[in-house]
């Protein structure tokens, strides 16, 4: 049985990749210099990116969630260096502790602890903290629709290489 603390899976102080699917789907995406949405992994990161992280092999197990991740985002700061949308997925975001704002699709709304947010693909979202304490958030990630095609076609692909 596969367990994951994210006190023991840190990257960046602050965040850790709990569960993890073998196959890559989700796209990342935000806006160009021209207000145009493009893909986040076509440019060179600064950092290495969580989801360019595997889980280990005993939490690399998922079948359609992509990923579950949790975050503590520090007083005054957010989830994400920029707005961003998963045109091939949807996202459920659990506050786990702490207040703050969720920024969903243009709309501004308070969170706090033990709320769920449902963020539906290709929407803007992120997420600041604007309370005195940590704001904990647990990320739920799941494709949909060209997503679903896609994670579809790798995962066959994968179950053919193994016959």
């Amino acid at each position: 049985m596969p367990i994951a603390n994210w006190k023991t899976q840190a990257y960046n102080v602050i965040q850790s990749l709990l569960f993890n699917n073998p196959h890559r789907v989700i796209e990342y995406s935000v806006k160009d210099e021209n207000g145009e949405w493009k893909n986040r992994a076509d440019d060179p990161a600064p950092v290495v990116r969580l989801y360019e992280h595997e889980a280990g092999p005993e939490r690399t197990c998922l079948q359609t969630v992509q990923f579950v991740h949790h975050m503590l985002i520090p007083p005054g700061g957010r989830h994400v260096k920029e707005l961003h949308i998963h045109p091939d997925a949807e996202e459920l975001v659990v506050i786990t502790r702490g207040s703050g704002t969720a920024m969903i699709g243009g709309e501004s709304q308070t969170v706090k602890t033990e709320d769920v947010v449902y963020v539906p693909p290709s929407t803007g979202h992120e997420f600041r903290n604007t309370g005195d304490e940590m704001l904990g958030v647990l990320f739920i990630c799941v494709p949909v629709g060209e997503g679903l095609k896609k994670l579809a076609g790798m995962q066959a692909k994968a179950k053919g290489a193994s016959s």
